[in-house]
């Protein structure tokens, strides 16, 4: 949620100091988790742990989108999100296993991984922009950050959340808990809206110029449809293999798998499809068609649906999504000078990461209403006591259906089926909204040229400073354009500088 105001002090501040800050922030958070005794502080060092994920998440697009030009970025961005990809992956298998050994090392080991990461980027992290710390006024630096964006954006989607997760479990969907909360996060987005484009918004974290053409808007929708689905999609597979299958959490995880693999290699893959073809528009269309399909055939997913057949609807819907990942915000920016590059990435991953918790919230309310309205059918009393007020997700376990008779496990599984179809039918109602509007982009040439403030710096060892470029000042200067070539020269020269040897007799 803080995404916007990171990518505002990136613009303010440079992007790696603000980075350096975002990953201390996580390892503080970390070490809070590894040391905590209670709920509450857990709680706690979690919070602080997000703050500085959403900061390294957005940096890291940010030098990317500052170093490399836009129709050569394809490659760079694939290779990051496939890195991410992967260490979602892997991450609850190790997690796993380090708890088997003490639960507090899933989190501490993170600490060692922050340290040798900081000590990279601040030896080997060269570029430029943002102020000096002998020009820097404090007081005048903290008047330019947005603090009034970003609380009431905030408090909006914090309330929200809370009033699609608690709808229909703690409270009822028309108590006045939710319907406050519901009314008070619907104001605030509005009034959001209107203070970032008025004249008391001097600094806006999500200022109207990069909302202000049809291509960049429809991907800013696309973004936050494709983190809906994406989230979404992965996150109630598993009740269903598990309460409809059968299956125990491990044989629930390796089913799951096949999804997320295909988009990790799709997301590498996409990348340099979209640099070799410089087009962005089929790639969109292809994959929400196939999100599209392959959902609408998750309707049919039952207890007897077969490997093959479960399977096959996984791989095409995990295709799509994973095709379109590294093309979303090259679509964005196209259209946008480079200079909105923090501005642009920032709302692009606001919307991204918004979109990807109301994929679980608002599809978690849906099944919550199903579910409660097919109670009656559960002959048990027991089972529907356990079932009620939002429960049913939490107790979706082939474990806990066998507790019960044949005929009543019947019935759960029918209760789940049915819920389940629902949260399918969503998603591929989102997907199918998405095919069309993506139907609606211009296609734009992709520059192969980049005028940033903030691109590498160019070491002495290197060659000259270029015409019209202050000694010192990064690549990519407005004052002259640098493509691609010049930042690998740079790259080759800041090789040379630190290492001593020439990469091409190495």
């Amino acid at each position: 949620m803080l995404q916007p105001l990171y990518g505002q002090l990136g613009d303010m501040w440079g992007r790696k100091y603000p980075m350096l800050v975002a990953v201390g922030v996580f390892a503080i958070g970390s070490a809070i988790c590894g040391a905590a005794n209670s709920g509450g502080v857990l709680i706690f060092g979690r919070i602080v742990q997000g703050l500085g994920t959403g900061g390294i998440d957005l940096f890291a697009e940010m030098v990317l989108c500052d170093i490399v030009p836009l129709r050569r970025r394809g490659p760079y961005l694939a290779i990051k999100h496939a890195v991410f990809a992967i260490g979602t992956t892997l991450g609850p298998l190790l997690g796993g296993v380090f708890a088997e050994r003490g639960w507090r090392w899933c989190f501490l080991i993170n600490i060692p991984v922050c340290v040798i990461s900081m000590i990279v980027m601040y030896l080997w992290l060269h570029v430029g922009g943002g102020l000096k710390m002998k020009n820097m006024n404090i007081r005048e630096e903290i008047k330019k950050v947005d603090i009034w964006g970003t609380t009431v954006l905030t408090a909006s989607v914090i309330m929200l959340l809370v009033a699609l997760s608690t709808g229909g479990a703690s409270h009822p969907w028309d108590h006045p808990a939710i319907v406050i909360q519901l009314l008070f996060s619907l104001a605030g987005f509005i009034g959001f809206a209107l203070f970032q484009r008025s004249k008391y918004c001097a600094s806006p974290i999500m200022p109207k110029d990069v909302f202000s053409n049809r291509t960049t808007n429809i991907a800013f929708a696309l973004t936050t449809i494709h983190g809906f689905i994406t989230y979404g999609f992965q996150f109630y597979l598993p009740p269903f293999f598990q309460a409809v299958k059968g299956s125990t959490p491990t044989q629930s995880g390796l089913e799951v798998l096949p999804t997320t693999l295909v988009i990790v290699v799709l997301a590498a893959a996409g990348g340099p499809l979209l640099t070799h073809w410089g087009r962005y528009k089929p790639i969109h269309i292809i994959g929400f068609g196939c999100m599209a399909l392959g959902l609408g055939l998750c309707v049919m997913l039952a207890k007897n649906t077969t490997v093959p057949a479960w399977l096959m609807f996984q791989l095409v819907a995990a295709a799509g999504s994973g095709i379109v990942i590294s093309s979303m915000l090259p679509a964005v920016q196209v259209r946008l000078p480079d200079t909105t590059t923090g501005q642009s990435s920032g709302s692009w991953a606001f919307l991204r990461g918004t979109g990807s918790l109301f994929g679980v919230a608002i599809p978690g309310a849906v099944f919550n209403v199903r579910f409660a309205s097919l109670l009656p059918r559960i002959s048990s009393t027991t089972a529907q006591a356990q079932l009620e007020k939002g429960q049913a997700y939490q107790r979706a376990t082939a474990s806990f259906i066998k507790k019960f008779e044949t005929d009543v496990q019947a019935e759960i599984i029918h209760g789940f089926t049915e819920s389940l179809k629902c949260v399918w039918v969503l998603f591929t109602a989102l997907a199918v909204i998405g095919f069309c509007i993506a139907w609606f982009e211009k296609e734009h040439e992709m520059r192969k040229t980049l005028e940033s403030a903030y691109g590498l710096k160019m070491p002495k060892s290197a060659g000259e400073t270029p015409a019209g470029t202050a000694p010192g000042s990064p690549v990519g200067t407005p004052a002259v354009e640098k493509s691609l070539e010049d930042v690998e020269k740079g790259l080759e020269g800041l090789f040379e500088e630190k290492v001593g040897l020439n990469p091409e007799n190495s």
